[in-house]
């Protein structure tokens, strides 16, 4: 999950460009500023449970409390040439949580499955991400996970519940299938907190517990909303998922400055 611009966007240095002509610079909302620096640092595995069946919750005690905006994420170093990058899915504390998918025959999901335990260390860098809650604001949210992209939504939830935010608040949640599905029960006493919040979760393919959606998120976005105008959208996952989902917001008339989006790249084996 590296940082990068919503996709179709393009990014430029400024440092290094030429003007030919006049042109207009914007000046960033202090709410677009990322507050938090980047630091290094150690931490100890608290806890490693899985939580479906390709996904394992990771639980961190960093040496030092680290300071973040929902939404963003951290890098963790398991050995000299081995990090990868996870989203926190909750708020600053003396723990950090995440939830990490095991890819086959990959050596982070080794490790995270089959060596690390409590009491092990790790090396910890972050926060990173510029997709992270803009709290400054009454505009409706809509906010988008797909797999392990519940991780940094239940970040998000959690800091628009701690902030006191009252925005209108849709979630969508999307799995491939019924044994993928997790964190149900922990949404559930989220939404406890964000009475103005109505959560979806949406199922590609198999069987359905109740209440849930069968089909794709884009599907269910595009015929819940005629348009997105005026709202501001979180969106995680598969690159797949977040540049289709991108897509679907722009055709609902989602401002592109009201998109916040972070793909989640498979980084080496």
């Amino acid at each position: 999950m590296r940082p990068s611009p919503v996709p179709g966007s393009s990014c430029v240095l400024a440092c290094q460009s030429v003007l030919t002509e006049d042109c207009v610079i914007e000046i960033p909302a202090p709410e677009e500023v990322v507050v938090h620096p980047a630091r290094t640092m150690r931490a100890e595995v608290v806890a490693v449970a899985p939580l479906c069946r390709d996904t394992l919750r990771l639980r961190l005690r960093p040496q030092a409390a680290l300071s973040f905006s929902p939404g963003q994420y951290v890098e963790l170093e398991f050995e000299r040439g081995l990090a990868r990058p996870y989203s926190m899915c909750g708020l600053p504390g003396n723990e950090l949580e995440f939830h990490a998918r095991l890819h086959p025959g990959g050596r982070a999901s080794a490790r995270l499955s089959g060596e690390l335990k409590p009491g092990d260390m790790l090396k910890l860098r972050g926060p990173l991400g510029s997709t992270f809650l803009r709290s400054r604001n009454e505009d409706p949210i809509l906010c988008v996970g797909a797999g392990t992209g519940l991780a940094p939504t239940l970040s998000i939830l959690r800091g628009i519940a701690a902030a006191g935010m009252k925005n209108p608040l849709q979630i969508y949640l999307g799995f491939t299938c019924r044994e993928d599905v997790y964190g149900q029960d922990e949404l559930a006493q989220l939404l406890e907190h964000l009475p103005a919040a109505c959560a979806h979760t949406v199922v590609a393919t198999g069987a359905l517990d109740r209440g849930m959606r069968r089909g794709l998120l884009t599907s269910a976005i595009a015929a819940d909303f005629p348009s997105l105008a005026g709202w501001r959208g979180y969106v995680f996952g598969s690159p797949h998922a977040v540049d289709a989902t991108v897509r679907t917001l722009r055709e609902k008339q989602m401002a592109e400055q009201s998109i916040y989006a972070e793909p989640f790249h498979i980084t080496g084996n």
